[in-house]
């Protein structure tokens, strides 16, 4: 996977160019394969905070907990997968739940809007803020980092202008934070995650628009020599992107019970930095959602053993960034052609 100006591409290697066939590998050989690393890590991580925190890290509270904190995160991560598979960067993701959230708590505390409508309305927040950036990218030419950095900025202070730096909190009904309650005594925002994870990957997978974007994200020029609609796919990526970014500042907002414009800044490090680890796991060079899952799972079972243990708040952001830069490193690159002359 390589990292260019506007766009990231990602390189799968050639097979059967004129070589004889790769032979039979056995079980030993699969199971060392490095795409399951990040599955070993995970693993190694749960059992050994496990055997160290016996009363508070194997619990199902503590796994309830981590799972729940980390709904929304996912939810983001799995978002700005999609332009990524293109080729693009979103850079407004974060800024886009912020103004979701207080579109959302703002139709409640200003309008006394019915849930639904108010829900509505901070989920095609994040659609019409997609929309701009699928725009400015496809029919305007402009650079994606550039383009929804400009209008992540910009959602992020409209908001900071409606709420004066306040937080919303007025007339926010049962039926709206019930988005945050339990369901089967799992948290509904980690369901909700979960069904989002699983659209995503269907589609991303199974349906010829799936591989469409992947193969604009290997080469949008061969693309579009192809007959690929790249303009169109571009466009809908980042209008899925911005949908999923304002579902997840609903289901936030829900959650907190109401909509602070301080919030939605914390979580772009993080869904950076499981998008770039979950393409070093399970399809080494290639974002995918079953990498990103895996990849958000081993850094929250890390923070949240690390934070048992007494470590300062700030590990996690330390944590991150590094997770962040080596996952670079290992997907590009040197470490990348290693990886696959191992394979």
């Amino acid at each position: 996977m390589t990292v260019t100006d506007n766009k990231t591409s990602t390189a799968t290697p050639s097979a059967g160019r004129g070589t004889a066939p790769a032979p039979h590998r056995g079980v030993l050989a699969r199971f060392a394969d490095p795409r399951w690393y990040g599955f070993y890590a995970l693993a190694v991580i749960v059992t050994l905070f496990s055997i160290l925190l016996p009363r508070t890290y194997p619990t199902i509270a503590n796994g309830t907990a981590i799972m729940s904190n980390e709904a929304v995160g996912l939810m983001l991560a799995v978002g700005m997968l999609i332009p990524l598979v293109a080729g693009y960067f979103d850079l407004s993701v974060a800024s886009v739940l912020t103004l979701s959230m207080i579109v959302s708590v703002g139709a409640f505390q200003f309008f006394e809007a019915p849930t639904w409508l108010a829900c509505l309305a901070g989920v095609l927040t994040g659609t019409a803020v997609g929309a701009l950036n699928g725009f400015s990218v496809a029919w305007l030419r402009i650079n994606s980092m550039v383009a929804t950095l400009a209008t992540g900025s910009i959602a992020l202070g409209i908001a900071l202008w409606w709420t004066d730096g306040s937080i919303f909190a007025s007339n926010v009904p049962a039926s709206f934070r019930a988005l945050g309650d339990r369901v089967f005594g799992l948290p509904l925002p980690v369901i909700l995650a979960a069904l989002l994870c699983v659209v995503i990957w269907w589609v991303l997978e199974k349906t010829p628009t799936g591989r469409y974007l992947y193969a604009m994200g290997d080469s949008q020029d061969a693309a579009r020599l192809a007959g690929l609609p790249t303009q169109r796919l571009t466009v809908g990526s980042f209008i899925a992107s911005g949908t999923v970014a304002g579902f997840a500042g609903v289901v936030e907002a829900a959650i907190l019970g109401s909509g602070n414009p301080q919030v939605g800044a914390g979580f772009l490090l993080p869904a950076f930095a499981a998008v770039f680890l979950g393409a070093a796991i399970y399809t080494i060079g290639r974002y995918n959602v079953i990498g990103t899952v895996a990849a958000v799972l081993v850094l929250a079972a890390l923070v949240a053993g690390l934070q048992q243990f007494g470590l300062p708040f700030y590990i996690e952001s330390l944590l991150k960034g590094t997770v962040l830069l080596g996952a670079v490193a290992f997907t590009s690159g040197r470490f990348s052609a290693l990886v696959e002359a191992r394979r």
